[in-house]
Protein backbone atom coordinates (compact mmCIF):
# COMPACT_ATOMS: atom_id res chain seq x y z
CA UNK A 1 0.00 0.00 0.00
CA UNK A 2 1.46 3.33 -1.04
CA UNK A 3 0.78 6.58 0.82
CA UNK A 4 -1.47 7.50 -2.11
CA UNK A 5 -3.43 4.23 -1.75
CA UNK A 6 -3.89 4.76 1.98
CA UNK A 7 -5.00 8.34 1.43
CA UNK A 8 -7.61 7.25 -1.13
CA UNK A 9 -8.92 4.39 1.00
CA UNK A 10 -9.04 6.34 4.26
CA UNK A 11 -10.64 9.50 2.89
CA UNK A 12 -13.34 7.78 0.78
CA UNK A 13 -15.89 8.45 3.56
CA UNK A 14 -14.73 12.03 4.15
CA UNK A 15 -12.39 10.98 6.95
CA UNK A 16 -9.28 13.15 7.06
CA UNK A 17 -5.58 12.50 7.41
CA UNK A 18 -2.88 14.78 8.78
CA UNK A 19 0.33 14.68 6.76
CA UNK A 20 3.37 15.98 8.64
CA UNK A 21 5.74 18.46 7.07
CA UNK A 22 9.21 17.41 6.03
CA UNK A 23 10.63 20.14 8.28
CA UNK A 24 9.01 18.49 11.31
CA UNK A 25 10.11 15.00 10.26
CA UNK A 26 13.69 15.95 9.37
CA UNK A 27 14.59 16.37 13.06
CA UNK A 28 14.21 12.65 13.63
CA UNK A 29 16.33 9.71 12.52
CA UNK A 30 13.46 8.03 10.65
CA UNK A 31 13.74 5.69 7.70
CA UNK A 32 13.01 7.29 4.32
CA UNK A 33 9.97 5.06 3.89
CA UNK A 34 8.52 6.26 7.20
CA UNK A 35 9.12 9.91 6.29
CA UNK A 36 7.55 9.34 2.88
CA UNK A 37 4.43 7.83 4.40
CA UNK A 38 3.99 10.45 7.14
CA UNK A 39 4.60 13.38 4.79
CA UNK A 40 2.56 12.17 1.81
CA UNK A 41 -0.41 10.54 3.55
CA UNK A 42 -0.09 11.01 7.29
CA UNK A 43 -2.33 9.38 9.84
CA UNK A 44 -5.85 10.24 11.01
CA UNK A 45 -6.21 12.44 14.07
CA UNK A 46 -8.44 9.74 15.57
CA UNK A 47 -9.05 6.11 14.64
CA UNK A 48 -10.57 3.04 16.19
CA UNK A 49 -9.92 1.47 18.58
CA UNK A 50 -9.61 4.73 20.55
CA UNK A 51 -6.33 5.87 19.03
CA UNK A 52 -5.16 9.41 18.39
CA UNK A 53 -2.25 10.51 16.23
CA UNK A 54 0.05 13.51 15.90
CA UNK A 55 -1.08 16.70 14.22
CA UNK A 56 1.17 19.04 12.29
CA UNK A 57 1.96 21.20 15.32
CA UNK A 58 4.99 22.02 17.46
CA UNK A 59 3.04 21.15 20.62
CA UNK A 60 4.71 18.25 22.48
CA UNK A 61 1.38 16.68 23.35
CA UNK A 62 -0.45 16.87 20.01
CA UNK A 63 2.48 16.86 17.61
CA UNK A 64 5.29 14.45 16.80
CA UNK A 65 8.19 14.61 19.27
CA UNK A 66 11.05 12.66 20.83
CA UNK A 67 9.91 11.03 24.04
CA UNK A 68 12.81 12.70 25.84
CA UNK A 69 11.48 16.14 24.79
CA UNK A 70 8.27 15.65 26.74
CA UNK A 71 9.73 13.79 29.68
CA UNK A 72 13.05 15.44 30.44
CA UNK A 73 13.78 13.03 33.29
CA UNK A 74 14.32 10.19 30.79
CA UNK A 75 17.87 9.28 29.88
CA UNK A 76 19.40 8.78 26.43
CA UNK A 77 18.06 5.22 26.24
CA UNK A 78 14.68 6.75 25.36
CA UNK A 79 16.00 8.98 22.54
CA UNK A 80 15.08 6.23 20.08
CA UNK A 81 11.33 6.76 20.59
CA UNK A 82 9.47 9.23 18.39
CA UNK A 83 5.97 9.72 19.80
CA UNK A 84 3.27 9.77 17.12
CA UNK A 85 0.10 9.24 19.17
CA UNK A 86 -1.77 7.78 22.12
CA UNK A 87 -3.84 4.70 22.96
CA UNK A 88 -7.12 4.90 24.87
CA UNK A 89 -5.42 4.53 28.24
CA UNK A 90 -2.87 7.27 27.60
CA UNK A 91 -0.03 4.97 26.57
CA UNK A 92 2.19 6.47 23.90
CA UNK A 93 2.38 5.11 20.36
CA UNK A 94 5.98 5.57 19.21
CA UNK A 95 8.32 4.78 16.38
CA UNK A 96 11.45 2.96 17.58
CA UNK A 97 14.26 4.37 15.44
CA UNK A 98 16.70 1.74 16.77
CA UNK A 99 14.46 -1.11 15.61
CA UNK A 100 13.77 -0.40 11.91
CA UNK A 101 11.03 2.11 12.75
CA UNK A 102 8.80 -0.53 14.35
CA UNK A 103 5.79 0.88 16.12
CA UNK A 104 5.69 0.36 19.89
CA UNK A 105 3.24 1.02 22.70
CA UNK A 106 4.96 2.68 25.68
CA UNK A 107 3.25 2.11 29.04
CA UNK A 108 3.09 5.50 30.73
CA UNK A 109 2.42 3.85 34.12
CA UNK A 110 5.44 1.52 33.91
CA UNK A 111 8.39 3.79 33.06
CA UNK A 112 7.52 3.61 29.35
CA UNK A 113 8.10 -0.13 29.07
CA UNK A 114 7.44 -1.17 25.49
CA UNK A 115 4.97 -3.55 23.90
CA UNK A 116 4.85 -4.39 20.23
CA UNK A 117 2.31 -2.51 18.09
CA UNK A 118 3.18 -2.97 14.39
CA UNK A 119 6.20 -3.80 12.25
CA UNK A 120 6.09 -0.44 10.41
CA UNK A 121 4.06 2.68 9.77
CA UNK A 122 2.77 0.92 6.64
CA UNK A 123 1.36 -2.06 8.52
CA UNK A 124 -0.11 0.26 11.15
CA UNK A 125 -2.00 2.13 8.41
CA UNK A 126 -3.28 -1.13 6.93
CA UNK A 127 -4.46 -2.31 10.37
CA UNK A 128 -6.37 0.96 10.84
CA UNK A 129 -8.21 0.37 7.55
CA UNK A 130 -8.98 -3.29 8.30
CA UNK A 131 -10.21 -2.46 11.81
CA UNK A 132 -12.37 0.42 10.56
CA UNK A 133 -13.92 -1.84 7.93
CA UNK A 134 -14.57 -4.51 10.57
CA UNK A 135 -16.38 -2.02 12.83
CA UNK A 136 -18.66 -0.94 9.98
CA UNK A 137 -20.06 -4.47 9.85
CA UNK A 138 -21.65 -4.61 13.33
CA UNK A 139 -23.21 -2.57 16.11
CA UNK A 140 -22.20 -2.39 19.77
CA UNK A 141 -20.02 -5.50 19.95
CA UNK A 142 -22.57 -7.74 18.23
CA UNK A 143 -20.24 -9.24 15.66
CA UNK A 144 -20.22 -12.84 14.55
CA UNK A 145 -17.44 -15.35 15.00
CA UNK A 146 -17.03 -15.29 11.23
CA UNK A 147 -16.58 -11.49 11.15
CA UNK A 148 -14.02 -11.74 13.94
CA UNK A 149 -12.18 -14.56 12.19
CA UNK A 150 -11.96 -12.54 8.96
CA UNK A 151 -10.56 -9.56 10.90
CA UNK A 152 -7.96 -11.74 12.58
CA UNK A 153 -6.96 -13.42 9.29
CA UNK A 154 -6.60 -10.08 7.49
CA UNK A 155 -4.48 -8.67 10.28
CA UNK A 156 -2.31 -11.78 10.38
CA UNK A 157 -1.73 -11.55 6.62
CA UNK A 158 -0.64 -7.90 6.93
CA UNK A 159 1.59 -8.18 10.00
CA UNK A 160 1.85 -11.64 11.55
CA UNK A 161 4.17 -10.37 14.30
CA UNK A 162 1.48 -7.98 15.54
CA UNK A 163 -0.88 -10.92 15.90
CA UNK A 164 1.51 -13.42 17.44
CA UNK A 165 3.52 -11.18 19.78
CA UNK A 166 2.15 -9.89 23.08
CA UNK A 167 1.19 -6.35 22.31
CA UNK A 168 -1.49 -3.86 21.44
CA UNK A 169 -3.43 -5.65 18.69
CA UNK A 170 -3.40 -9.06 20.33
CA UNK A 171 -4.69 -7.42 23.53
CA UNK A 172 -7.28 -5.45 21.58
CA UNK A 173 -8.78 -8.55 20.00
CA UNK A 174 -9.02 -10.22 23.41
CA UNK A 175 -10.80 -7.12 24.73
CA UNK A 176 -13.24 -7.24 21.79
CA UNK A 177 -14.20 -10.83 22.57
CA UNK A 178 -14.59 -10.00 26.26
CA UNK A 179 -16.78 -6.95 25.55
CA UNK A 180 -18.93 -8.99 23.19
CA UNK A 181 -19.45 -11.61 25.88
CA UNK A 182 -20.36 -8.91 28.41
CA UNK A 183 -22.93 -7.47 25.96
CA UNK A 184 -24.44 -10.92 25.40
CA UNK A 185 -24.57 -11.61 29.14
CA UNK A 186 -26.43 -8.31 29.70
CA UNK A 187 -29.00 -9.31 27.10
CA UNK A 188 -29.54 -12.66 28.81
CA UNK A 189 -30.09 -11.19 32.28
Amino acid sequence: MTPYDFKNIWTVDDETLTPLTLSKLSRFNLLNTTVEFLSEAGLPNYASPHLSFACNTDNNIYGIYKLTEQSDYLDLEYEKYIAIGYCRDGDIIAIDTNDNDQIKQLDHEDLFSEKFFNSSIWTLAQFLVVYRDFEKGFKSFYFTDEQFSILRERMFAIDSKAMSTEGFWKDELEILISLRQDAINKLLT
